[in-house]
């Protein structure tokens, strides 16, 4: 038999009274429930038999009461506005990724393309404006690309960088029922060293695009230190008029040494050894 403290009234047991769902009778439902739970844990099995007849009995009754589904529906409603808990409130957010790390290093449009439109003007190279605008009004009506162009990082004597990737940002403004402009990217090299593209030839932009959810990973991230400079060739498709691209794009990058704020750890990802595999086989 239960003892008297956890068999409790059984007033609070009767479906059939007018006794109502009041919070109080609600209260003294849910305590003796706690209790026959933890019961249950240390009881043998005549006695958890018992108990689970008991806890059906105090569910059957909240049930009726309609705290089950009030209770359900608050849950529901707090898992819906991110809130858990009395008063509690819980969220996620991004953490700064470190001192020197994945910094973005733009490109600037070194030489002038047709078919291009800088912070310069048309077709004109701009060192300071990282920003392009493909405008295919400037394309004669026989293309449907413009010529490729080169863009390139600055000098950065402060610092010795390590590359970790490559990125770019475009925002199209098609016509209806056109697909719009593409901007497609090809030889990214460091200090005329070897592509660190695995295609040879050009390919769509948007495989780096800055959205995509993972980083598109390059052939080798080497070391980029002054008079060394990054360069890639851009080009763009469509000969729509009326639509145009904004494009740009950047290098990622993680700062070693720094002439100013001295040397950070880096990542692992940038660490020298960290991605090389030893034995096994590769085939």
């Amino acid at each position: 038999m239960f003892n008297d403290d956890l068999y409790g009234d059984d007033e609070d047991l009767d479906l059939d009274d007018e006794f109502g769902a009041s919070e109080r009778r609600i209260q003294r439902l849910l305590a003796r429930k706690r209790k026959l739970e933890a019961m249950m844990a240390v009881s043998g099995p005549a006695k958890q038999r018992r108990i689970a007849q008991r806890l059906a009995r105090i569910d059957a009754v909240l049930r009726k009461t309609g705290y089950a589904e009030s209770e359900a529906a608050g849950q529901l409603s707090a898992a819906a506005a991110g809130i858990e808990g009395v008063g509690g409130l819980m969220f996620q957010a991004q953490s700064p990724p470190g001192l020197g790390r994945l910094l973005r290093l733009p490109f600037y449009p070194v030489e002038a393309s047709n078919g291009v439109v800088t912070a310069s003007g048309n077709n004109a190279v701009n060192t300071i404006n990282p920003v392009v605008i493909t405008d295919p009004t400037q394309i004669a009506v026989t293309q449907v690309s413009g010529t490729p162009f080169l863009m390139r990082t600055p000098q950065i004597s402060w610092a010795t960088l390590r590359i970790v990737g490559f990125e770019s940002a475009q925002s199209l403004f098609k016509g209806i029922g056109n697909p719009g402009p593409t901007v497609l990217v090809s030889d990214l090299k460091i200090g005329g060293g070897a592509n660190l593209f695995t295609h040879e030839d050009f390919a769509d932009s948007r495989i780096y695009d800055a959205n995509q959810p993972e980083f598109c990973g390059l052939r080798d991230y080497p070391i980029l230190k002054s008079p060394n400079t990054a360069e890639v060739v851009v080009a763009h498709v469509g000969n729509v008029a009326g639509e145009t691209d904004t494009f740009s794009c950047a290098l990622l990058c993680e700062v070693l040494v720094d002439d100013n704020y001295g040397a950070h750890v880096p990542g692992p990802y940038s660490r020298k050894g960290a991605l090389v595999r030893q034995g096994g086989s590769f085939v």
